[in-house]
Parts: C-alpha cells; sequence; structure tokens
C-alpha cells in the first residue's frame, strides 16, 4: 500500500515538473521572440471576456491593460459599459454616431487616437461612440446594437463587414475551415429570415488554460500558423457563396429595423490580398450586390477597397508589420475615404483639429 502510494506519488510528481518544464520552455520561446503567440492574462490584466452571455465575446466593464504582440503595443480602457471608449452620457441632443465592427474598429493594436472612430470625431466634431469588438461578425454586432448601443441617443449606425472572414463569423461550418481552433465560440445566426439564435459557448477549460498556461497558447498559434501555411489565399469580396450573401443582407435587414429609421452605414474592410484581386480583377460583385440590397432601403455602403488600392501607394503600410490589421495610417486612410464617401454626414468642421 505505501508502496503504491510512493509510486503514484513518483508518476504525478514526473508529471508537474514534465508540465512546469514544458511551461517554462514556452514562455522562453515567446519572450525571445522564437514564436509569435500572445501571452496568458493570468487573470490579472485580461481585459477581453468571452464567455458573456448575451454577445458570446465582450471587453471586461472597467479593465484596463496592455495588449502586446511583435510590433505593437496598445493601451486598452474598457469604460463602464464594456466599450473600448471613453464614457459616454446615454442621453445626448446632438447629432451621435455609434460605430460597431471588429477589431479593426476597436482598434486592434494601435492606441484610441489612431483609430478610425477617433479620427471621424476629431475631422467633424460628431462624437462617434465605439462598442466594436475584436473577433466579431456582424450578426454579434447586431446583438450588441440591440442589447446595448441603441440605449445611447445617436442619429446614426455605422456598421463594417470584413470579408475575410465576417462569412465564418455568422457559419459555424465556415467558421472550422479558418483553422484557428480558438476562433470559433460564439453565438451564430440561424437560417435567415427569422436567423435563431444557436450559441457555441468557449468550454470553460479551454478559457482556463488560455488564461493560465503559456504552452496553450503557444499551441494555439502553431496549429493556426500550419493551416494558413497551407491555405491558398481567397479574396471573399469576388468568392462568396450565394447563401453568404442572402445570410449577411438579413442580419443586415434586421439592422435596420433595429435602428430605426436612423441612417445605416455598411463599411467594407478589404485585407491586403483584397487590394491585390482588385488590381488583378477590377470591381469586387459583392459591394455591388450590397447596393443594390442598400440603395432602395435608404442604407448607405462605402466600400474601402477602391481608394485603399489607388495604385502608386505602399499597401503593406497601411497594415501592422507582424499583423493584417490596420496600422494609424491605414485607419488614417480609412478615415479620409469615409469622410470623402459621407460628405453630407460628416460635414468638414472649420477649426477642428485633425489627426
Amino acid at each position: 500500500m505505501v508502496r503504491s502510494l510512493k509510486r503514484s506519488l513518483g508518476v504525478l510528481g514526473a508529471a508537474a515538473l514534465t508540465l512546469a518544464l514544458v511551461e517554462l520552455g514556452a514562455m522562453a520561446l515567446v519572450r525571445t521572440g522564437v514564436v509569435d503567440a500572445p501571452r496568458p492574462h493570468r487573470g490579472r490584466s485580461g481585459f477581453w471576456w468571452h464567455q458573456h452571455p448575451e454577445f458570446g465575446a465582450w471587453h471586461k466593464p472597467g479593465s484596463e491593460g496592455d495588449q502586446r504582440g511583435a510590433c505593437y503595443k496598445a493601451r486598452y480602457r474598457i469604460n463602464a459599459v464594456g466599450a473600448r471608449d471613453v464614457e459616454r452620457p446615454r442621453r445626448a441632443s446632438e447629432p451621435r454616431v455609434v460605430v460597431l465592427g471588429d477589431s479593426f474598429l476597436e482598434g486592434f493594436g494601435v492606441e484610441v487616437d489612431s483609430r478610425l472612430s477617433e479620427m471621424l470625431e476629431a475631422a467633424t466634431g460628431v462624437p462617434h461612440l465605439n462598442f466594436a469588438m475584436a473577433s466579431f461578425g456582424p450578426y454579434q454586432q447586431l446583438l450588441v446594437y440591440e442589447g446595448l448601443a441603441r440605449e445611447f441617443d445617436h442619429t446614426a449606425v455605422l456598421v463594417s463587414v470584413f470579408p475575410g472572414n465576417d462569412f465564418a463569423d455568422m457559419d459555424a461550418e465556415d467558421c472550422a475551415e479558418l483553422g484557428d481552433p480558438d476562433y470559433c465560440w460564439r453565438p451564430y445566426p440561424g437560417p435567415p429570415p427569422e436567423l435563431a439564435r444557436v450559441d457555441r459557448p468557449e468550454p470553460a477549460w479551454r478559457t482556463f488554460l488560455k488564461a493560465h498556461s503559456q504552452a496553450f497558447m503557444v499551441a494555439l498559434a502553431t496549429a493556426r500558423g500550419r493551416h494558413q501555411a497551407r491555405t491558398t489565399p481567397r479574396s471573399l469580396f469576388y468568392e462568396f457563396r450565394e447563401d453568404q450573401a442572402l445570410l449577411l443582407e438579413a442580419v443586415l435587414e434586421r439592422f435596420r429595423a433595429a435602428a430605426g429609421g436612423k441612417q445605416l452605414v455598411v463599411l467594407l474592410i478589404p485585407k491586403l490580398h483584397d487590394l491585390e484581386s482588385f488590381v488583378a480583377r477590377g470591381p469586387d460583385p459583392l459591394s455591388a450586390r450590397l447596393e443594390a440590397w442598400a440603395t432602395p432601403r435608404g442604407v448607405r455602403v462605402v466600400n474601402l477597397l477602391p481608394g485603399m488600392a489607388l495604385p502608386g501607394r505602399t499597401w503593406s503600410a497601411y497594415y501592422l508589420p507582424c499583423d493584417f490589421h490596420w496600422s494609424r495610417w491605414g485607419n488614417r486612410v480609412a478615415s479620409d475615404l469615409v469622410l470623402a464617401a459621407l460628405a453630407d454626414l460628416y460635414p468638414p468642421a472649420a477649426g477642428v483639429r485633425q489627426p
């Protein structure tokens, strides 16, 4: 009995030592830059909340922390309702714009004064209330609008569509094809027009390991990198399916109904490969499809693809050197294009400081 107990304790001790060595090795690989993987927040500085009961994911209200990557560091300050924004009053008499989107509009990897919403606010004098959240697709943007953002007085709503992954964000099978084992835990819409909600929450054990294990984060990053290396780049501005387009239109139709007559603007965001595809293939069918849906409904579509694909520009400068999200310059170019497209909605304000 004693011998058996000692043997079991020995096995457990060896296993614990092995896990500790693996964890220390993973920490060394990340901190020396050998492996590019996020660090676990260990419950201290995390500001993303991936088990929100209504939205699926959200920021922790009142939290603060640094987001770090190989080529960026950004401070996140989350307000009382869980938005990466300053505190905003719910009631207001002046024009205000509610901004919804994914990590591009949240300002992934950049400080808040370097993101699109703040640049629009500085250029126009119109407050832009930012409710964007990393990893969101259009359906989760809709959930935040219906459940929170529309409680704040506003005159217009700006929602974003990033075809690079937003179709997958609304379909669990498509999401699995992205090859990111950490990405697809979210609420999904059912078939249109009902869009009955289907929840796919992240298991608690995964959440725990992401918060506490560097080795687990390295494993996720490694699996993601291997899949990306095997994947042929595609542009969903050109290669979307009919069922994907119909689902997006159904989500936007519910957005329009929820907005209750307020101006709805749909912003189309390209990745670098989309710009290359535009030069090779010409005008994209996705924006044409959405324009045909939007125009008779009074919805505005702002397609950033043609303006960002202008020749003579260094397109890579739009994006972070180690990541596919916008740099400060990409946000600036996007904000200029939005202002040009919506001159009547965002008239230039004389004397307003330019970013």
